[in-house]
């Protein structure tokens, strides 16, 4: 396997996560728009996050995917330096935007509990935040 076939790889599965996950996000938001008789802040701020989520997580599948066909073309590594200038800006809205969708996500599922109760809020907000600090770990040392 050449480097570039890595590279392309490693956006390929960039994209394909970032899909699944839109298509989560998109699924929790229908569900969440379809209580209309429920008006809390809660419901907003939770509905507003799975809305982030899932365009950036749209956003992330198609820059990721323009990124697996533009590595491929170009015979691309991991020296970015080398990398044209609107490429690099492509990778770089690619994994912020999945960053920030997947961050999102978490924080929808987090407070989501609290849209039933206290109680519950604080079961989904404590798996949530330790998913997030998780990520924190993962992905802050890579930008």
């Amino acid at each position: 396997m050449t480097e570039a076939e890595l590279v392309a790889d490693l956006y390929r599965q960039s994209a394909f996560s970032a899909a699944i996950l839109g298509g989560f996000a998109m699924t929790f938001l229908s569900v969440l728009l379809g209580l209309v008789s429920e008006r809390s802040r809660t419901l907003v701020v939770v509905t507003g996050a799975m809305a982030t989520a899932a365009v950036l997580l749209v956003v992330a599948t198609l820059s990721s995917t323009l990124l697996v066909l533009s590595v491929q073309q170009f015979s691309l590594g991991f020296q970015y330096a080398e990398w044209p200038a609107s490429l690099f800006r492509t990778k770089l809205i690619a994994e912020s935007a999945l960053f920030t969708g997947i961050t999102g996500l978490l924080a929808g599922i987090g407070l989501s509990g609290f849209i039933r109760g206290r109680l519950t809020g604080i079961i989904t907000a404590l798996p949530s935040m330790a998913g997030v600090t998780l990520l924190l770990l993962v992905f802050v040392p890579t930008f």
